[in-house]
């Protein structure tokens, strides 16, 4: 400040300093404030840290919490030319295939022109009718050439494409589907006009389905896509065969194992933040605000808990009994051998465990959904326990920020009272040391 950098001018004493000293020495109280303020935020994102934690245990114990979920299959085709993708409610199997006819879609040209962009001459209309749906109607001027015909249909909104092909010589227009299947076969009906899109030897590809022949029978499809011949598989259709194909659909505990390892490691991953950050035996919290916190050690209590629950019957009724269970830290770890086994000898009792079953009137509820609800019971959006608690942090920052602007709106007050004073004393200093000099030079005077 300008004032400070002429303070004591008069007295010779370093006003600004003892100023700033004073200021400084009744500042704890703000000072305390500023810290707590800091620390509670600090907490409020190591809150929202742990919730996005839970965010990602809560999607990986969705993902195991129906049947389909928990089921895990393989499938294998001995040819390219059938692919095969598996559900989780797909069920062991084999089966010899063979693919006949694969689904295709309409491509028809027109006559031939000298050019793409000379009037053809024929004017009239063009409906064209996709299997058994409304016929798009356009409207051709004898002064349309075959780039604007091409682009009239393109825009008439049916599911057909519109092209100019040029062999070299003649240019044709070429009309093709978008859909396969003989259900979206094309008809076209000229009025007025003949583009020859009528003659059959201008359709190169008719409309057809796709034909695969499983174990004698024949499935018919409208796209190389086969779904639900075979229960939870897929098979793309890639190319007609000459030989049969095996494929077959075996249960894939690997596939399962990799689900229930990204519960291990996002579990772990939640239990580690709470205990950075509340502490746990002689590691200190990494946060003041949050050392023993009840709502994160009540996580740990919550989650744990769920997961030793039991659902089902027999052998396989607990989470322990398939290999996945709680370490004496308090850490998850998967024993993937005891899984297979469990898989192998009763994968029915190993779905009812994650995810539950319903036989006739008998529900019963598998652990993921007991693990999911405690889940939510913190984490749920505007409700949960964890999401209150850091709204409740947040509150009190916003109490935090009006008493440091308070307490510091008084130092600043008494920051310029004491400038005040002291500038007061410095002029007073100064006109008592004018006087001194001049009653100093008198008496001088006086004596010689």
């Amino acid at each position: 400040m300008a004032e400070s950098s002429l303070s004591g001018v008069g007295s010779g004493i370093d006003t600004s300093s003892l100023i700033s000293g004073l200021v400084n020495a009744d500042s704890g109280r703000l000072s305390a404030l500023k810290t707590k303020q800091t620390s509670t935020n600090s907490a409020i994102s190591t809150l929202s840290d742990i919730s996005s934690a839970l965010g990602t245990l809560q999607t990986a114990v969705d993902a195991l919490s129906t049947a389909n979920g928990v089921g895990s299959f393989a499938g294998t085709s001995s040819s390219s030319a059938i692919a095969i993708s598996t559900a989780g409610n797909a069920q062991p199997g084999a089966y010899s295939m063979s693919v006949t006819q694969l689904a295709k879609a309409q491509r028809t040209y027109s006559n031939t022109y000298s050019s793409a962009s000379t009037a053809i001459g024929q004017s009239g209309t063009l409906d064209i009718q996709v299997g058994a749906g409304a016929a798009a109607s356009i409207n051709i001027a004898g002064t349309d050439t075959l780039d604007q015909i091409a682009a009239k249909i393109n825009g008439a909104g049916a599911r057909v494409s519109a092209s100019v092909f040029y062999d070299g010589t003649d240019y044709r227009l070429q009309v093709r589907g978008l859909d396969t299947g003989k259900d979206n076969a094309l008809t076209f009906t000229q009025g007025g006009l003949d583009l020859g899109l009528n003659v059959a030897a201008n359709t190169v590809q008719k409309a057809q389905n796709s034909i695969v022949n499983i174990d004698g029978f024949d499935v018919q499809r409208s796209t190389n896509q086969v779904v639900g011949a075979i229960q939870g598989v897929t098979l793309a259709l890639t190319a007609t065969t000459t030989a049969p194909v095996d494929v077959t659909v075996a249960a894939d505990s690997q596939g399962l194992a990799g689900k229930i390892q990204s519960i291990v490691t996002a579990y772990n991953s939640v239990l580690s933040k709470i205990n950075t950050a509340a502490g746990k035996g002689s590691t200190k919290a990494g946060n003041s605000e949050l050392a023993g916190d009840s709502t994160l050690r009540g996580i740990t209590s919550r989650l744990s808990s769920a997961l030793q629950t039991m659902s089902g019957s027999g052998k396989y009724n607990t989470l322990g009994s398939v290999g996945l269970s709680l370490q004496r830290d308090g850490k998850l770890a998967l024993d993937t051998a005891k899984l297979n086994a469990a898989v192998s000898a009763d994968p029915s009792a190993v779905s009812t465990l994650f995810a539950g079953s319903t036989n006739g009137g008998t529900t019963t509820k598998g652990v993921m959904s007991t693990l999911s609800s405690a889940i939510k019971a913190y984490n749920q959006s505007g409700t949960g326990l964890l999401t209150q608690h850091q709204t409740d942090l947040q509150s009190r920052v916003k109490t935090m920020t009006t008493s440091v602007n308070r307490e510091q709106d008084r130092l600043d007050r008494y920051q310029a009272l004491l400038q005040k004073q002291f500038s007061a004393m410095d002029t007073s200093v100064t006109a008592n040391n004018s006087d001194m000099g001049y009653l100093s030079r008198l008496y001088s005077s006086s004596s010689t």
